[in-house]
């Protein structure tokens, strides 16, 4: 892992997000009275280890063979305004470029009816659904997510306005529903508990996504969907870019870094050093202070052998997020042939409930080879692509392919059958595509794209007990998987921010 014999003042694991974040913040960071780390940025000792050969965890962009540079997001893709720690850094400290990210919907294909999304809204009565008198009054002129919205605002007038998380907190508080507090329902629970099977149907189906409504800790879950904020941007260059931009800074500024570099456990260290990271035989730097920026799954994969996590606690609190399972799947076009349809697509959304589950538009500013999410899916959608993921690969015949692109290459099954669902959704003949690549990201060490509070987790105590799980071991862990803003970039920087500030004892800094 690193040829050095002396102890490391601070030792980071995962170099996604939160990792880069935290290595990067601790090695130019200012420190204030009380830290453990040196006063001189130079003379601090730090290392992050990646166990890939990458830096970005689940933030994967690869730019499309083919195309004008347009970037296929295998992980997250787009960022707010509220967002405001990743917006400072990419905005005033980095100065990345970026741009606004469309967000419309474009069409839905629900029960076997295609119809613009707009319908939704405007002619709730030619939706195949079930709908109550009163639900189709409630969707109409808004859109399937006002009967969410009004559920909410039944149990907390008011709450879809709010703009801060304080604001939902302090408005949940002592708040009941069924004689249980928020946190010890589902939120599947909840909104059946409001209104009918069918509204939810519809709900769950024109979004493509099934987790959003999902059996999650209720009092996550609803300040989660309506603080998610508008609008939407992302990074001209890819949304990895940040992290990568992070980890460049942070190398400059002197830090080490050590990619393939796969840790094994955090035991006890020498007198000098607090702990021990241990890769294979043989391989292991001691340090004074450890983080781990690293979600559910890998977490447990080092616990049987570590010190703190190895704990009845500790494995009580590693299991109080659910890792969600997503899949996406481009594919590329010689021509845009969604700029073709009557009406037009050029960018944004189109929905269903097929397995696809969502597809998203990239065209090509020359009209030429263009880029296709083709599958966007969660949960229980996965398992369907899964199923089909053996046998040939699919080849891709679009020139210069990178080569992180054609390890992605999915079956030629799998094409072949999001070609055919892609047919329903747009209701036309499609040619045949000249490439394609996809990422299921369930398996280890990731666990899934994004994690969800559990029912019954009191989220706030737990958040904080994993900044430093035992006061009496200097191990310490962030990122999304166990904040209050899950699933967003932004989540893996609060928490990194608040151990660096906390414990490394390191000044809030001037842009933020």
């Amino acid at each position: 892992m690193t040829d050095s014999t002396s102890p490391f003042d601070l030792v980071v694991v995962g170099g996604g997000p939160a990792g880069t974040y935290t290595a990067w913040r601790a090695k130019t960071g200012e420190v204030a009275a009380g830290s453990p780390l040196p006063p001189d940025p130079a003379q601090r000792r730090i290392l992050l280890l990646e166990s890939s050969g990458r830096i970005g965890g689940r933030l994967d962009s690869i730019v499309a063979p083919g195309t004008e540079g347009l970037v296929a997001e295998f992980g997250g893709m787009g960022f707010t305004n509220g967002d405001t720690i990743f917006s400072a850094l990419v905005r005033k400290v980095f100065n990345i470029p970026s741009h606004s990210f469309v967000v419309n919907q474009n069409l839905v294909y629900l029960r076997g009816v295609r119809l613009p999304a707009s319908a939704l809204a405007a002619n709730p009565a030619a939706l195949p659904y079930g709908l109550s008198d009163a639900e189709r009054q409630i969707v109409q002129g808004r859109g399937p997510m006002a009967l969410v919205a009004w559920a909410a605002e039944r149990l907390i007038p008011g709450c879809t306005s709010f703009t801060t998380r304080r604001q939902w907190d302090e408005a949940m508080a002592g708040v009941t529903f069924d004689g249980l507090p928020l946190r010890d329902i589902g939120f599947w629970n909840f909104l059946l508990m409001n209104f009918s099977n069918e509204a939810f149907s519809l709900v769950h189906d024109s979004s493509g996504h099934y987790f959003e409504v999902a059996n999650w800790n209720c009092a996550e879950a609803l300040p989660w969907l309506f603080l998610e904020g508008s609008p939407y941007y992302t990074l001209d260059a890819g949304y990895d870019t940040l992290p990568q931009t992070l980890a460049e800074a942070y190398i400059a500024a002197g830090g080490k870094l050590a990619l393939d570099a796969t840790v094994r456990s955090v035991t006890a260290g020498p007198a000098d050093a607090g702990l021990l990271v241990n890769g294979g035989p043989g391989q292991g730097v001691a340090a004074r202070r450890v983080v781990l920026a690293l979600p559910r799954r890998a977490l447990q994969m080092i616990a049987p052998g570590s010190v703190v996590l190895n704990t009845p606690a500790m494995q009580q609190r590693i299991r109080s997020v659910t890792g969600q399972r997503v899949m996406k799947l481009f594919l590329t076009f010689a021509v845009p042939w969604w700029t073709q349809l009557n009406p037009p697509i050029v960018s944004g959304s189109s929905a269903t409930d097929l397995p696809l589950g969502q597809c998203w538009y990239f065209t090509a500013t020359n009209g030429g080879d263009s880029l296709l999410m083709a599958a966007y899916n969660d949960t229980l959608a996965t398992t369907f692509w899964e199923g089909l993921a053996f046998g040939p690969r699919y080849p891709t015949q679009a020139p210069n392919p990178l080569p992180e692109w054609t390890a992605l290459a999915p079956s030629q099954a799998m094409v072949a059958e999001v070609m055919r669902q892609l047919e329903l959704l747009h209701g036309v003949p499609l040619p045949q595509p000249t490439g394609a690549a996809w990422r299921d990201w369930s398996s280890d060490p990731f666990g899934g794209a994004f994690h969800t509070w559990n029912v019954g987790v009191d989220v706030p105590a737990v958040e904080e007990a994993m900044l430093m799980p035992d006061p009496a071991v200097p191990l310490h862990i962030c990122g999304d998987a166990y904040s209050s803003d899950q699933g967003w970039t932004e989540g893996a920087f609060a928490t990194a921010e608040r151990v660096v500030q906390r414990h490394l004892g390191i000044a809030a800094p001037g842009w933020h």
